[in-house]
């Protein structure tokens, strides 16, 4: 249970670098609502600060360092990047909610706003430029504090190339996180305004499946450490504490202190549990809401989008909770 604060706090950073990054983009391309891109800014700046806050109590240098096998020279350089990630998502919203030719307009049909989009592209203006700035160095601050996040775990890889494909897989799974809350987010738009192309949607839905054949690539790389924990290594954090209790009651049973404790699942049931919810679920689930897009059935796919978040997000867990779990 010692793990479970850092679990917490990895994944919170790939979601929020991952959804912004993906929101930055759809952005760039000009191709979704002025009022989406407001929305889900100020939204992911919420997220963002919560992850920051998140940093400054159970992330900290100092609690990082009492683990032996993560590396020191990384532990305190995760807070700055992160914080100025969450001070740059500031003027990009801004800057969003200034402009008012931001995203395309929500009261022409498809061919018009595609026409439109294309002119803004060559016609950008002051806002747009400064906008496009903001979001994109928001999302490289981001991208360096997944970065040094990354960096900060990879020693708990079994060799060089393990910490390699480790710190990529942290990207991967920022974009699967991020990329599939976005879309998840977007199909409600098409909801109520079905007009609109399908090009973002089927964008971020493309993002969100080829992250999650990255993670599985890197997991293999990576070794069983990833897919199944570590099978031998104990926890250095390991604490008894023995609580006096009252007589017992007659015909009643007191455990030992000494006893085992025994999980209700093996290590390897939880592995191949994180395969089929973190893997296969979302890859089938994924595939179906991307062929649903493009029929342009977009309840439907906005439905199975729904089953992809859960299925990510729970096997994200799964995945950092199995590679913290001999720390």
């Amino acid at each position: 249970m010692l793990q479970l604060p850092l679990v917490l706090f990895i994944v919170m950073v790939e979601v929020s670098v991952g959804a912004v990054s993906v929101l930055v983009f759809l952005d760039w391309r000009n191709e979704v609502k002025r009022g989406f891109l407001i929305s889900y800014a100020f939204i992911y700046l919420v997220l963002a600060g919560l992850t920051y806050l998140f940093q400054q109590n159970f992330a900290t240098p100092a609690l990082l360092n009492t683990y032996p096998q993560l590396a020191k020279a990384w532990t305190g350089q995760e807070a700055f990047p992160l914080l100025l990630f969450c001070l740059l998502l500031f003027p990009y919203s801004i800057f969003l909610l200034l402009d008012k030719h931001a995203g395309v307009s929500e009261k022409k049909d498809m061919m018009e706003q595609e026409n439109q989009a294309l002119e803004q592209k060559r016609h950008a203006s002051t806002l747009r430029i400064l906008r496009l700035i903001s979001g994109g160095a928001t999302t490289v601050a981001g991208l360096v504090a997944l970065f040094v996040l990354a960096m900060i775990f990879h020693p708990l890889a079994a060799s060089a190339f393990g910490g390699l494909f480790t710190v990529a897989s942290f990207f991967a799974g920022a974009f699967a996180l991020g990329g599939v809350m976005t879309a998840m987010w977007l199909g409600h738009w098409y909801l109520v305004t079905p007009a609109l192309s399908e090009r973002p949607l089927l964008f971020s839905t493309t993002v969100v499946l080829v992250a999650i054949l990255a993670q599985v690539v890197f997991s293999l790389a990576v070794g069983p450490n990833m897919l199944f924990g570590s099978q031998t290594t104990p926890s250095s954090h390991s604490v008894i504490v023995a609580v006096p209790t009252s007589a017992p009651a007659h015909g009643s049973q007191i455990k030992p202190l000494d006893a085992p404790e025994i999980a209700p699942l093996s290590l390897d049931a939880i592995g191949w549990l994180h395969i089929l919810v973190g893997f296969v679920m979302p890859l089938v689930l994924g595939g179906l809401a991307w062929k649903l897009i493009r029929d342009r059935s977009f309840q439907s796919a906005t439905g199975m989008l729904y089953l992809v978040v859960v299925c990510a997000l729970a096997g994200e867990v799964i995945a950092r909770g199995l590679f913290l779990g001999h720390l």
